[in-house]
């Protein structure tokens, strides 16, 4: 394994992390039906993360809102007495269940914040968040409120870092106008590229980066160039399922390029893309099973693509209607 500083945290994270949306598995919602992430096993999850800390992987990011929180325990048990060796990572959804029109909109802002890390502590079992973002951007009426409730948060030691989870510029500088902003998750894939100068400013500004979707929720990973057939009750189902997914379904066996005698696979090639952009710190990948997590760590070492590989798979990814995974 190999690490990165995290920009102006000092944290040295792993290059590979994992992405913990998949081991909430499939989850009854509100309203009554099932949907989540098929194919997780409960215990099979736990020791995917057990082999992931053996590999060198260092991070994990989760979020109160994957499986309604069932993630974050998942998280908290498997990472029960060897929580020195992890950085945890986790998300806020700062306006959940606010009013942009209620006059006490600030209070109920920093109450949603405040709760929100008390039940991602508990659920996580830790005294600690190294690295706590915001999952959306907060309501304009609450975004003071917001900030300065992470910043009490962070002096109380519940939270150590805190930043938020966009590609949006427009409200990164907002925010960085009320307050401290030490980190940024960010959408980039081959597919959906439109962050690259985003990432660019995060490494001017020292800001630490953690890139989601890097294999844009499978669509990468080559298991459905020949198929894009998902269990129902899977939350992918409805987006692979519109026409331009279907679509885009058909032109993806074309970057199968990128894998022929190259010494990766294509998740590897789409991971080791993410990889080498300069504004990358940590890239977080999901993972199901063993053999995903040893093949996301191996991409640390496959080869870079070249500069022809790059020109000749940017011309067909920009045919590719994607879902919109690198949206928040």
């Amino acid at each position: 394994m190999k690490y990165r500083t995290f920009g102006q945290t000092g944290l040295k994270v792993s290059e590979i992390g994992i992405g913990a949306f998949p081991i909430s598995g499939v989850r009854q919602q509100a309203d009554g039906t099932r949907t989540g992430w098929t194919g997780t096993d409960e215990q099979q999850s736990i020791a995917l993360i057990h082999r992931a800390e053996e590999l060198g992987m260092n991070l994990i990011d989760s979020a109160e809102s994957y499986g309604t929180g069932h993630s974050e325990e998942i998280v908290g048990q498997a990472l029960r007495g060897r929580r020195d060796k992890w950085v945890i990572a986790t998300k806020v959804s700062p306006n959940s269940g606010l009013d942009a029109n209620d006059p006490d909109l600030p209070t109920q802002a920093e109450k949603r914040i405040v709760e929100a890390v008390e039940g991602s502590l508990k659920r996580l079992d830790t005294d600690y968040i190294d690295i706590y973002q915001l999952h959306a951007i907060p309501l304009e009426g609450a975004m003071p409120a917001v900030m300065e409730a992470l910043a009490r948060l962070r002096d109380e030691g519940k939270i150590r870092w805190y930043g938020v989870s966009t590609n949006d510029r427009e409200a990164i500088d907002k925010l960085r106008g009320l307050g401290e902003i030490h980190l940024l998750q960010i959408g980039y894939n081959l597919l959906e590229r439109d962050a690259d100068a985003l990432l660019h400013f995060a490494k001017q500004e020292n800001i630490g980066t953690l890139i989601r979707v890097p294999l844009a929720k499978g669509m990468l990973t080559g298991k459905y160039f020949q198929s894009s057939e998902i269990p129902k009750e899977d939350i992918r189902h409805e987006r692979f399922n519109r026409p331009g997914s279907i679509d885009a379904f058909k032109k993806l066996p074309a970057l199968g390029f990128l894998a022929e005698n190259s010494g990766r696979t294509m998740v590897q090639a789409a991971l080791r893309f993410t990889l080498d952009h300069p504004g990358t710190s940590c890239v977080i990948a999901g993972a199901k099973t063993m053999q995903q997590i040893e093949q996301n760590v191996a991409a640390i070492d496959v080869p870079s693509l070249t500069e022809s590989e790059l020109q000749k798979a940017f011309a067909i990814a920009d045919t590719i209607q994607t879902p919109n995974w690198s949206a928040n």
